[in-house]
């Protein structure tokens, strides 16, 4: 019983640590430039454990469908705060089976051990969703941040009636 609560706590102190890193922000060092068909990703609170997601006026299924826009601006910090929603949610999942270790390897079944664990193993999974939500509203609200950077772009089009060229010169922002 200690050995399984430890092991949750290990893979907890783990997954905390390992998210308490920062991501250089490389908005202003960006090489390659920001997708022109990508559309900006509008959300709805549904509860604290979940957030239903727009992405062209169509409602989509789940979190993980932004993964085709994320990858498509590829930001680190969205495409970081992404995986870690990923790795958080997979977590989520595992540490919910915890109940069912404990009812196969137990020799002694006792009924309020098993509550304590069933118990703890729910806590740990809801905490480790919450957590992940989190991370993906991060990086929605950056892909959304970098989808408002303004664009500049030059353009030569040939001038029929002289046979020369016009250079033009824009700027495209969103609000």
């Amino acid at each position: 019983m200690k050995a399984l609560l430890t092991t949750l706590l290990f893979f907890f102190l783990l997954v905390t640590y390992s998210h308490a890193q920062r991501v250089d922000d490389t908005s202003h060092y960006r090489s390659v430039p920001v997708p022109g068909h990508l559309m900006p990703i509008e959300r709805t609170a549904a509860s604290s454990l979940g957030t239903v997601y727009f992405y062209g006026g169509k409602k989509l299924s789940s979190p993980f469908a932004l993964e085709v826009p994320f990858y498509e601006l590829d930001d680190p910090t969205v495409n970081h705060h992404f995986r870690t929603f990923k790795t958080l949610n997979t977590l989520s999942r595992l540490t919910s089976l915890a109940t069912l270790a404990y009812v196969i390897f137990s020799k002694n079944g006792s009924n309020s051990t098993y509550w304590i664990v069933y118990g703890t193993s729910v806590g740990a999974s809801l905490t480790l969703l919450v957590i992940g939500n989190g991370h993906v509203n991060k990086a929605v609200t950056r892909y959304n941040e970098m989808l408002r950077q303004p664009r500049v772009g030059m353009s030569l089009s040939p001038v029929q009636l002289t046979g020369s060229v016009a250079p033009g010169l824009g700027v495209s922002y969103k609000f």
